[in-house]
C-alpha cells in the first residue's frame, strides 16, 4: 500500500507533538521547520488532526496533543485523512465492494497498531543501523 503525503505529514506532526508536547503549545512554524514540511500544508494536516480529535488548537497559541500517541491507532489516522467524508454509493457496484473489502482488511490489520508503535519501530530501526558497522 502506498502511503500518501498527507498521512506521512500527519505522522510527522503527531511525532513532533508527542516528543514536544508536555501540555505546552507548539507553533506550526516550529513543527514544519523541524520536520521539513511546507508550513501551509502542515497547517492543513494539523487542522485535519484537530477535526479527528487527536490534536487541539487555540488561536495564537498553536497545537498540542489531545490524545497520547498510544491511543491513536494508525487505522484511525488513515481514516482521518482518507476515508472520512467519502460519499456513500447508492448501489454497491464492484469497485465499491472491492473498496469495502480492502477497507475491512486494512482495518483488521491496522486497528491495533498505534502511532507510538510506529515511533518505537523507527527508533529500533535507527538503533540497529547505528550498531552495524558501515559496509565498505
Amino acid at each position: 500500500m502506498k502511503m500518501n503525503r498527507t498521512l506521512a505529514y500527519g505522522l510527522a506532526c503527531l511525532h513532533y507533538l508527542g516528543q514536544n508536547n508536555g501540555g505546552s503549545w507548539n507553533q506550526v512554524a516550529d513543527i514544519s521547520r523541524f520536520q521539513g514540511l511546507p508550513a501551509p500544508y502542515c497547517n492543513k494536516v494539523l487542522q485535519a488532526l484537530v477535526h479527528a480529535g487527536y490534536v487541539e488548537s487555540q488561536k495564537g497559541k498553536g497545537y498540542r496533543l489531545r490524545k497520547d500517541l498510544d491511543d491513536i491507532s494508525v487505522w484511525g489516522l488513515m481514516e482521518a485523512f482518507t476515508f472520512n467524508g467519502a460519499p456513500e454509493s447508492e448501489r454497491e457496484e464492484i469497485p465499491g465492494r472491492l473498496y469495502k473489502k480492502l477497507r475491512e482488511e486494512v482495518n483488521h490489520w491496522l486497528v491495533g497498531l498505534s502511532v507510538q508503535d510506529i515511533v518505537e519501530m523507527m527508533k529500533e530501526e535507527e538503533s540497529h543501523k547505528a550498531e552495524r558497522p558501515a559496509e565498505e
